[in-house]
């Protein structure tokens, strides 16, 4: 078995830009999977390519383990569904995973909230039983963040979160999972911004406070549903997204990632809708935006003793849903944009290095804030 080195006894972390993943060391492109899809290759294909290859003329290394993240996915009992094929979706992320090969297959999925659609307490019981039965078929362990959808907003309140903890635990709303090294945290903060100020929320935070007082010695990746920063233009992203919940806009959350910020990598969220990462004290706030609607992404991460390369991979054209684009037409009357985005496609699927990056991930020295 190969000997894993521990990541907790490095320097300090910073970022390398890295510039859009080729045919050789990622996905197929969308043209290609046209290409061969008449085969029946096309699936099999992309499973065995997403993960396995590295650039052209440089050393292939293998990571210490792969995770995946998907995130509003929406998974619908009702026919049709409220996002168009979400459910045809989940089963191709089933398939996507067990198709890779064994070797470079990622050792866990974690799912960051809004993994069904909910919408009502009478929905969330038959959603999450639907997503448990197409769960079954994953090969891989599947770690889950309860998002607003799965509770309809109400954090901590056990009547709503009931289906939620009886599929995964009681245990399964604010957890840790160590892994060879890296400790993630994942946390409950579905309710966000009206749970701030409530009990809910501050028992929460205290939960994250200890957490992190009780591990400065570990690198660390938070995941929680809603973004704890904004993630485009804060009064642009207002207009667009619609809802007071753009951010989570709790203070003392995104105090205590500032303050432990030499041992936090990434925060890693959804909820938007949209695709994009900004780097804050050095600590790297990830939003992707889910199958459900367009642009239809999710997010794998190779994690190496130094660093962890980042990718971001999107459905194939079959499953793309451009009508379900909730920032542009035909919800709004217009297409956003905001003064880093200036083409609405860039807006919703963010910069080439808010797709893929590599991002340093040695702890144990100050960062200077960005």
């Amino acid at each position: 078995m190969l000997r894993i080195p521990s990541l907790a006894n490095a320097p300090s972390k910073t970022i390398l830009q890295r510039k859009p993943s080729t045919m050789s060391d990622s996905l197929l492109t969308r043209r290609d999977f046209v290409r061969v899809a008449g085969s029946g290759a096309a699936l099999a294909a992309i499973g065995q390519n997403c993960l396995a290859a590295e650039r052209d003329n440089e050393p292939i290394e293998d990571p210490l383990f792969r995770f995946v993240q998907w995130n509003d996915v929406h998974i619908d009992e009702t026919q049709p569904s409220s996002y168009r094929l979400a459910n045809e979706k989940m089963k191709y992320l089933v398939n996507w995973i067990n198709k890779t090969e064994r070797q470079s297959r990622p050792d866990f999925v974690i799912g960051v909230g809004d993994m069904i659609h909910g919408g009502a307490p009478a929905s969330l019981g038959p959603d999450i039983r639907l997503q448990k039965s197409l769960l079954a078929d994953l090969e891989i362990p599947f770690h889950p963040v309860i998002g607003n959808h799965e509770n309809v907003q109400q954090e901590g309140n056990a009547s709503y979160e009931a289906p939620f903890r009886e599929a995964f635990g009681e245990d399964r709303t604010n957890y840790t999972l160590k892994h060879k090294g890296l400790l993630f945290v994942l946390l409950n903060n579905s309710g966000a911004p009206s749970s701030n100020s409530r009990d809910v929320g501050r028992r929460r935070n205290e939960w994250f406070r200890s957490v992190l007082d009780g591990s400065d010695d570990l690198p660390k990746i938070v995941c929680c549903h809603i973004p704890l920063v904004p993630l485009r233009d804060e009064a642009v992203l207002k207009k667009s997204f619609g809802f007071i919940s753009y951010a989570a806009q709790d203070d003392q959350l995104l105090r205590l990632v500032d303050q432990h910020a030499k041992s936090i990598v990434a925060v890693l969220s959804g909820h938007l809708h949209l695709t994009g990462v900004v780097t804050r004290n050095g600590v790297h706030h990830v939003s992707i935006s889910g199958t459900a609607s367009y642009p239809c992404d999710f997010a794998s991460y190779d994690v190496y003793s130094d660093r962890i390369r980042f990718r971001v991979h999107s459905l194939p054209q079959q499953l793309s849903t451009p009508d379900t684009n909730i920032h542009g037409r035909p919800r709004h009357a217009v297409d956003y944009t905001d003064a880093t985005h200036p083409t609405h496609e860039s807006y919703i699927k963010g910069n080439p290095s808010e797709r893929d990056a590599e991002w340093r991930c040695l702890v144990g020295h100050h960062r200077p804030a960005n």
